[in-house]
């Protein structure tokens, strides 16, 4: 080998050296930029299938959730801006811990509003029961977070939950500079309007959700009622959701300093079991919400 060709072999050794270091570094960054939103089942599988980004996206049957909290525009212009924040910004903790356990992945916070699809990117067979079930464990929540308001001064906070099933567009949206996985399709907006006729403390899903979920939904019989949702050209069937399993939602508070075991999610502060790694899956109807994953 000449000098020349051996000078040119120490160039492109560098150089493959230093685009290895770029791609580690940048998906360094995506694991950060993602980890807040996907499980990390789900990130591993964006970060092995798609070291690009691919514009583009595919149709699929998936289950959406819309979650919002009542009358937050209000409380955003009574409370202090720092206060509000920090509230806030627990409550999406909580929310977010249910959401990883029971598999959803959250595909943007508009505000105080959570945007959640199952069975994207990866399939889930399950989708509408784990949807619907995460459902029920957010409002089972939510005495535990007005708890902790209570303790720091603010106010309750309650929130309504809106689920669909359907056919929607999902893919990565955007351009080479600037994209993000989301969804779009009329059955989202139909999601978004169903969670838009919820009231306090309330989950209200559509008849195609229910069909899917199977037979453990418990539903509150006069909860039923046909809507015309916005941009919709018929009558819609949602029904009311009061339970899971043997789960109900509660209004009451908890006991000062006694959390309900059956809410304890892996590695929330509440799980007595031990860390995640160590944790022992039980029955969905045993009382531990969460989901193994296959």
């Amino acid at each position: 080998m000449t000098a020349k060709e051996s000078r040119r072999l120490r160039e492109l050794e560098e150089e493959n050296a230093g685009l290895k270091k770029r791609l580690e570094q940048r998906d360094e960054v995506m694991r950060r930029t993602l980890a807040s939103y996907l499980t990390d089942e789900v990130l591993e599988e964006v970060l092995e299938k798609d070291r690009s980004v691919r514009i583009g996206g595919e149709r699929r049957v998936v289950t959406m959730m819309f979650t919002d909290i009542r009358r937050s525009t209000q409380l955003s212009e009574s409370m202090n801006a720092t206060d509000f924040i920090e509230m806030l910004n627990h409550y999406l903790e909580e929310m977010i811990e249910i959401v990883n356990a029971w598999q959803g992945n959250i595909l943007s916070f508009v505000g105080d509003a959570i945007v959640v699809v199952f069975g994207a990117p990866r399939p889930n067979e399950d989708a509408a029961r784990d949807a619907v079930a995460c459902a029920v464990a957010m409002q089972r929540r939510m005495p535990m977070v007005n708890f902790w308001n209570a303790a720091h001064g603010y106010p309750n906070l309650s929130m309504g939950i809106g689920i669909h099933t359907g056919e929607a567009i999902l893919g990565n949206i955007g351009s080479q500079t600037r994209a993000k996985y989301d969804m779009i399709g009329r059955n989202v907006n139909l999601a978004s309007r169903i969670e838009g006729f919820t009231g306090d403390d309330e989950i209200l899903i559509s008849t195609e959700t229910l069909e899917a979920a199977g037979d453990q939904v418990i539903l509150n019989p006069e909860g039923e009622r046909w809507v015309r949702p916005k941009g919709i050209q018929t009558d819609i069937l949602i029904h009311q959701v009061v339970g899971y399993g043997s789960r109900m939602i509660r209004t009451e508070m908890p006991e000062p300093g006694r959390p309900d075991p059956s809410d304890a999610v892996p590695g929330s502060a509440s799980e007595a079991a031990g860390s995640p790694e160590t944790f022992e899956w039980r029955d969905l109807d045993e009382g531990q919400f969460g989901r193994k994953a296959e």
